[in-house]
């Protein structure tokens, strides 16, 4: 399951590389401008005028595209179930990690030696790192939330 979660993921960030950059100007605005679409719509629109002013005028057509893009497609429903499921799949990351740490833990315990302990301290930053991961995927749902009530 792990391993087709990652090739639907190398599959997904080919798929936005080839096609022309539209998806990434809209999903970069998750990070920058704004977790709802009308946040997206707004920082779109804002990065189109910047664009004419500069007359940049293939930045203009992709964030053109990227703007219907997030006409057609966005609904904060949708955003709110992709956000639901970076949690999930955090959290299972998070699990798969603290199992993995627990059993090499208990393996090299037996072996009384110290030698392991390059691979202990690996799976521990690992660990960390996902669990960094998953308070930052809450901390967006949270953001979300927040940006949708002030609306």
């Amino acid at each position: 399951m792990k391993s087709a979660i990652r090739l639907l993921s190398k599959l997904s960030i080919i798929t936005l590389v080839t096609a022309f950059s539209v998806n990434s100007y809209a999903s970069s605005n998750d990070e920058n401008q704004g977790l709802n679409c009308d946040a997206k719509k707004q920082a779109i629109e804002t990065k189109i005028e910047q664009a004419k002013k500069a007359n940049n005028s293939n930045e203009v057509t992709g964030l053109e595209k990227a703007l219907q893009e997030v006409n057609t497609n966005c609904t904060d429903e949708t955003l709110e179930q992709k956000y639901k499921r970076l949690i999930v799949e955090k959290t299972k990351d998070v699990t798969d990690k603290t199992k993995e740490l627990a059993e090499k833990t208990k393996e090299y315990a037996k072996d009384k030696v110290n030698a392991h302990q390059d691979t202990i301290d690996a799976l521990k930053a690992k660990l960390n790192d996902a669990e960094k991961e998953l308070a930052d995927a809450k901390e967006k749902l949270a953001d979300y939330y927040k940006q949708l009530t002030s609306k």
